[in-house]
């Protein structure tokens, strides 16, 4: 299949970025077709297109420890079904970039299911983006297609003929800054590039750390938005934009949203068009804008509530001003925390999962484990120094179903679930390097498929339900163990395909 190649000039990032205090949510809000808006925080600028932000005070978030559900399940069931296959890259990809403080963080990587079972897996390459398509049994189907001018992965939407890639490129504006763009690419060619910030809008996007999705009928985008004139102008927050199904901006959505924004999630709560999509963003107390943050994942679960993975240093103490907080935090280091959110009793509740001193636990995900179940994973940090990546199941009430299982299999981006419930997503075998600045970013020539088989137990028995009766929390693995030849089960590496690029260039 060809590929599309998208020509567009690297640019230069103005943007100041500061240290996060913590990333528990601040700013939460779900929002509905049609702009409305249930926040504890009303944005100051008005939805696009004019349409109406009405609040509604969730009051507050409660909070609870982890606890153990009763009986669990061996943590060895998680590293006995992951099996991993290799993926030869045509281009080098550097698995490490700057965050928003020039450190050490895994560069983003999409991984996306299509409705025919195909995945679709973004890395980024050097002045590209690079879209690789598998199998269902994760087998490279054809040549990758190339976006060139393509910096950072924001979203990514898989089509049985293709896929919707949020991504920024070259723009000409005041500030010589990126400019968000929705590319489609369908059947090898571009079908429409929309640009979601511009010179009418007074608006740039130097950085994404975006979100994007679809539910049928229009795409949603939300990504960070640095202000190039009018009454933003010199401010950083995030845009909520939609976009159909032909890469027209439909009504709806925000202009200007979170300030200091650490983080966010976007998810649609249904299939059908009119369906509302759920909207999170995490704010650090400060008025400065973004940072570069892996994870925030959120899912949607069978009850109809939203489950929200972040690292967070603890709640905040009280608001500030309109969209920013004071900031008292709980923990010296981050800790891996789920937000449990209920849009019909508008109600949220957070389940602290680690509370480990001097230990930071980042990079944090979950992903639906069958209807009952949640797979989380964070890697922990000490001094500096990665210490693993850690495994838990966990029911939907936040109660841990295994024991922490502590391995070497990174997660560095969304975990997508496959038609048979199973759970993949992409990573490179490398040890991190966390706590110091390097000068020669890192690089491979090869990306890593983990696919986690659907059970609960080594007999790949349906998902229990666990009695109610607590116990207390375990302690954590501080060491992780290197994967055994059978565990997970190896699979064959494949071969390179070349990379073919032909189409529209701007």
């Amino acid at each position: 299949m060809p590929g599309t190649r998208l020509t567009a000039i690297r640019v230069r990032s103005e943007r100041r970025k500061h240290r996060l205090l913590f990333g528990l949510p601040l700013a939460l809000a779900v929002v509905v077709g049609g702009g409305l808006a249930f926040a504890d925080v009303t944005p100051t600028a008005p939805p696009v297109s004019g349409a109406t932000a009405t609040s509604a005070n969730w009051g507050t978030v409660t909070s609870q420890t982890a606890t153990n559900a009763s009986p669990m399940t061996s943590s060895d069931v998680i590293a006995a079904n992951i099996s991993v296959s290799t993926i030869q890259l045509s281009s080098a990809f550097s698995y490490l970039s700057p965050d928003g403080h020039g450190m050490p963080q895994w560069t983003h990587t999409v991984t996306a299911v299509a409705p025919d079972g195909t995945v679709e897996v973004a890395w980024q390459a050097a002045n590209a983006v690079h879209v690789t398509r598998v199998d269902g049994r994760l087998r490279r189907t054809d040549p990758d297609t190339v976006v060139t001018g393509a910096h950072e992965i924001g979203g990514l939407v898989a089509f049985d003929d293709g896929f919707a890639l949020l991504t920024r490129v070259a723009d000409h504006n005041r500030r010589g800054e990126t400019a968000a763009a929705l590319i489609r690419v369908r059947d090898g060619r571009v079908a429409f590039v929309a640009r979601l910030t511009g010179s009418a809008s007074h608006d740039t996007a130097p950085v994404l750390d975006g979100r994007l999705a679809w539910n049928g009928g229009r795409y949603a985008a939300v990504f960070t938005v640095h202000g190039a004139g009018g009454s933003q102008n010199g401010r950083w927050g995030d845009k909520m934009v939609y976009v159909s199904d032909s890469g027209r901006m439909l009504p709806g959505g925000r202009e200007w949203g979170c300030r200091g924004d650490t983080g966010r999630t976007l998810g649609w709560s249904g299939p059908a068009a009119a369906s509302s999509v759920a909207y999170n963003c995490y704010d650090d107390g400060t008025s400065a804008g973004s940072a570069l943050t892996p994870g925030d994942d959120m899912v949607q679960v069978g009850d109809g509530s939203w489950v929200t993975a972040l690292s967070s240093r603890g709640p905040v103490s009280a608001r500030k001003n309109i969209l920013t907080w004071s900031v008292t935090p709980r923990w010296s280091t981050d800790q891996a925390v789920l937000l449990f959110v209920d849009p019909r009793s508008h109600t949220a509740r957070s389940v602290i999962l680690t509370a480990t001193a001097g230990t930071a636990n980042v990079n944090v995900h979950v992903a639906p484990y069958g209807r009952t179940a949640l797979l989380v994973s964070w890697e922990s940090v000490r001094h500096g120094t990665f210490t693993g990546t850690h495994f838990r199941l966990v029911d939907l009430t936040g109660r841990f179903l295994t024991p922490d299982l502590v391995l070497t299999v990174h997660v560095s981006g969304t975990i997508a679930v496959l038609a048979d419930g199973d759970l993949v997503w992409a990573f490179v075998r490398q040890t991190p390097v966390y706590g110091q600045r390097i000068h020669r970013w890192p690089t491979v020539t090869s990306l890593l498929l983990a696919r986690l088989h659907l059970s609960l137990t080594a007999s790949g028995s349906a998902s229990p339900t666990p009695p109610p009766t607590l116990t207390a929390a375990p302690t954590t693995s501080a060491t992780p163990p290197t994967m055994s030849p059978t565990s997970p089960r190896p699979v064959q590496s494949l071969p390179v395909a070349p990379s073919t690029a032909v189409g529209t260039h701007f």
